[in-house]
């Protein structure tokens, strides 16, 4: 308590402050209850490092995709025990005992990397092991954003043929290496719906018009049939190893053009979004009775279709769209599109699963096969991502008379 005297303010506190002091020093002594126990354990043994001595697949795995098998001792039977670092990317383990380790390959891709596993209790990482992480697939032909991708082929040489529009306006097709160089294969002001190689070298294409077209390059576009019917519009092409083009689209009819131009026309009321060809037979994809599905069409031997087979039912496996074919000399059938796990497939016996489930993300409409397994797809511009092309790794051959697998 302060008082005002004319010498000024006395603080009746100051009187009590070596008592405080006292008080405090007291306190501080009178606290000290010694030594704190030790968390050291002078008992306790550390379990066994981990040690590794093999990794499968050897020296390197698809991101987000292969199933890793780490083989060598010391590891825990408990999953959760087993720490698994692929340089810093961190992998759970789905199944353990002492002398194994299962889990997936993080989904991100590095060429170079050291695989290390920890043990919980255990005092040191294991030995380090050199790996690498693949990618699935990654973005080929440097498809800027303001383009959008059309009709893709492919020929021997790995090249891939594009129709491009950009800005909204067609620019041509382009041809673009294996190494991604892009040059320009024919200037056009129309682009095309899809585009294929024939035997004869000519780059075959349609338009949503009932004309097929046909370009070498630097040339202008050469009408090589027109389908008498006026309400035809040709949107799809495949070509057999006979030379046979076979188109369709949004029709009552898909047709078959010989090399001499003879047209031919087989009835199948159909909104057509992509053909495919595998040995003697013709594979549809289309939207009809309100259902997405795929068909197969036995091609006899006078080149005539028979009747139509169906195979998958897109729409009851994942309530979407089929919107591309490609099929495989083992007979598995790929289908893109429009779901959140864009690409399904097909085994030989008809059962579907998707491709790389959580690593494909964009809805695919074109595929072309590559050489070494690779799959080109053109996908989707979506309001979050641009259109572009992806090259898929798939490990199996692409079939059809321009298979580059090799």
């Amino acid at each position: 308590m302060c008082n005002v005297s004319p010498s000024g303010f006395r603080c009746r506190a100051l009187h009590y402050l070596p008592l405080i002091g006292v008080l405090c020093i007291s306190l501080l002594s009178g606290c000290d209850s010694g030594t704190a126990p030790s968390i050291y354990d002078p008992d306790r043994t550390s379990l066994p490092d981990p040690i590794i001595d093999s990794v499968a697949p050897d020296g390197s795995a698809l991101a987000g995709v292969d199933m890793v098998t780490i083989t060598g001792n010391n590891f825990s039977s408990q999953p959760t025990e087993n720490l698994v670092y692929f340089g810093d990317a961190r992998s759970e383990v789905t199944g353990a005992s002492p002398t194994q380790l299962h889990l997936v390959a993080p989904n991100k891709p590095l060429p170079e990397l050291m695989l290390r596993v920890s043990v919980i209790g255990a005092e040191n990482f294991s030995n380090s092991v050199p790996y690498k992480l693949e990618p699935p697939f990654v973005e080929f032909g440097d498809v800027r954003d303001f383009e959008n991708v059309y009709g893709i082929a492919t020929d021997m040489e790995g090249n891939v043929y594009v129709s491009f529009v950009a800005h909204d306006l067609p620019v041509g097709i382009t041809r673009i290496t294996p190494d991604g160089e892009r040059s320009e294969f024919v200037s056009s002001r129309f682009f095309w719906t899809d585009l294929d190689i024939g035997l004869d070298g000519y780059l075959y294409a349609v338009r949503s018009v009932r004309a097929l077209f046909r370009f070498q390059e630097g040339s202008s576009q050469e009408v090589f049939a027109v389908i008498p019917n006026t309400a035809t519009k040709l949107t799809t092409i495949a070509i057999d190893e006979n030379g046979r083009v076979w188109a369709a689209g949004n029709n009552s009819e898909i047709y078959s053009i010989s090399p001499d131009k003879t047209v031919s026309a087989y009835g199948f009321e159909s909104d057509i979004r992509d053909l495919a060809l595998f040995g003697n037979h013709l594979y549809v994809a289309g939207l009809r009775g309100g259902s997405s599905k795929v068909w197969r069409f036995r091609i006899n031997s006078d080149g005539e279709l028979e009747s139509p087979e169906e195979v998958f039912d897109v729409s009851a496996f994942s309530g979407r769209e089929a919107l591309a074919l490609a099929i495989t000399t083992s007979g598995h059938l790929y289908i893109g599109t429009d779901a959140d796990d864009p690409i399904i497939v097909v085994d030989p016996d008809g059962k579907g699963e998707a491709l790389y489930p959580g690593v494909l993300s964009q809805s695919v409409r074109q595929f072309a096969w590559g050489p070494l397994g690779y799959l080109f797809a053109a996908t989707n511009r979506t309001g979050i991502s641009a259109a572009g092309i992806i090259r898929i790794t798939t490990r199996r051959l692409g079939s059809g008379k321009l298979s580059i697998g090799t």
